[in-house]
């Protein structure tokens, strides 16, 4: 096993060397180079099952998988989608996918690849795609300054069950002016902050728990990415001159509209002027923050200090940038992995098929498994047969309450069994639970005689005080 470190996975525009590379955050050595998918789409590279990146390509209509240890694409699979991709997201168990061409929302089942639905409630191409924590809801910004935020439940209905409503999203947020470049989600499911910037200079954070917005901080410049830190106190935005701002949740004073001037803005100056921020991630320590722009710079800060700790040159301008902790032994050649996904995904919706069933492949492992014999019912009594009652020495034997109903009853089941043993073992237990309830009865006149003797005492005590203080 390899040591577990933070990979930096980083795609650019130029293609001529790699369209993915893995960095080590640490040295920044070079652990894998994913080659032969053309130029990705920004907001498109995505893990898929720890085993996989799967990216969308910029310029045609194809989605590419490689596995994590080569080089070279997975030959079997051809991602071909109804048109170019401009987002793509997974659910955190990589079951489905959420692919944005122009408008449209495309869900595809990963297993089987069929097409789910398509959901059509923004106006201009969407530009990014993010998950909750918990991967119940996801939440689309578009150039139409719209974010939508969208049950999965609904948005994977089976075809036909579904009308208007029921493909409606949760939440329609239209409180930006321009587009919306970037959208982060803090931790806490549906009960988390959303953070979304535009370039209308504003980055906005609404509430998912009741769809309210919080705040709105108005900024000098344009926003084109934005990050926060694990305990979403400092939010950290790239702007479109070359600078990353922060600003501080736990000091943004009371209003819901806030410009922040720029000599309250604490920034983190290193990319060239004028070139924009597209690209932000942070360490798993938070300590460290990874800006990637426009000027083919990765840079590396010191947070505490806002100083630079490492640049590094990329071929081309940044258009993602992921972050993962994994073992370095992951990059390392090795045996394929054994792929759970489909081979294609289908360009049209589908009903549900009455073939559709999961194949369980019963092995040697389960076939030898230890098998118990089957229950005899031959002889049994509502389980009440074979039991025993151990009582004390000093019990009387009691009569039965009732002889005559108690007997009838019992030459019914003995003819209807035509058994001695059964009449015998019955008698037992019924002479056994007319001990029992003498006995509760016992102990509740005992229990009732202490409470009296109880009352009557706090009485009479009650009675000596007054009588002393008279």
């Amino acid at each position: 096993m390899g040591d577990i470190g933070e990979a930096l996975f980083v795609s650019t525009l130029n293609n001529e060397r790699a369209s993915c590379c893995v960095q080590d955050l640490r040295t920044g050595t070079d652990l894998m180079r994913y080659k032969g998918g053309g130029t990705m789409q920004p907001n498109s590279l995505q893990m898929l099952e720890e085993h996989f990146v799967i990216a969308a390509n910029s310029t045609k209509p194809l989605l590419h998988v490689w596995p994590i240890n080569g080089q070279e694409q997975v030959t079997s699979i051809r991602y071909v989608v109804p048109g170019k991709v401009n987002a793509l997201a997974l659910t955190p168990d990589s079951a489905y996918l959420i692919a944005a061409i122009q408008e449209t929302i495309y869900v595809w089942h990963l297993n089987s690849g069929r097409l789910l639905n398509t959901l059509s409630k923004h106006y201009q191409p969407i530009n990014c795609i993010r998950f909750t924590d918990s991967g119940e809801h996801f939440a689309t910004g578009g150039k139409d300054g719209a974010v939508l935020v969208w049950n999965l439940t609904r948005a994977v209905a089976p075809f036909g069950s579904g009308d208007s409503e029921e493909n409606a999203p949760l939440y329609n947020f239209n409180d930006h002016g321009l587009a919306v470049t970037d959208v982060h989600i803090g931790l806490g499911g549906i009960r988390a902050f959303m953070y979304t910037v535009s370039m209308d200079r504003c980055c906005k954070v609404y509430d998912l728990s009741d769809g309210t917005m919080l705040l709105s901080v108005v900024f000098p410049v344009s926003l084109h990415s934005v990050i926060v830190n694990r305990l979403e106190t400092s939010v950290y935005v790239g702007t479109s001159e070359g600078q990353v701002l922060v600003f501080h949740m736990d000091k943004v004073p009371r209003m819901k509209e806030y410009h922040l001037e720029e000599e309250e803005s604490q920034a983190f100056v290193g990319h060239t002027t004028g070139t924009a921020v597209t690209c932000l991630a942070l360490a798993v320590n938070g300590q460290q923050l990874i800006s990637g722009g426009e000027d083919k710079r990765v840079c590396i800060w010191d947070v505490a200090s806002r100083q630079l700790v490492k640049s590094i040159l990329q071929p081309g301008a940044i258009t993602n940038l992921y972050l993962r902790l994994i073992s370095t032994s992951r990059f390392h050649p090795g045996p394929k992995e054994q792929k759970s996904f489909a081979d294609n995904l289908k360009r049209m919706i589908s009903p549900d098929d009455d073939d559709d069933c999961i194949e369980l492949l019963i092995t040697e492992e389960y076939a030898n498994a230890p098998r118990f014999p089957e229950p005899n019912f031959d002889n049994s009594y509502d389980g009440s047969a074979g039991i025993s009652v151990s009582l004390p020495d000093d019990y009387e034997d009691v009569t039965m309450s009732d002889p005559e109903n108690d007997s009838a009853d019992i030459d019914d089941q003995t003819s209807e069994t035509d058994s001695s043993s059964f009449q015998a073992d019955v008698k037992k237990l019924r002479a056994a639970n007319a001990r029992l309830k003498l006995e509760a009865k016992r102990l509740m006149n005992l229990n009732i005689d202490q409470i009296v003797n109880n009352v009557q005492g706090a009485k009479s005590s009650k009675k000596n005080k007054k009588l002393r203080k008279k």
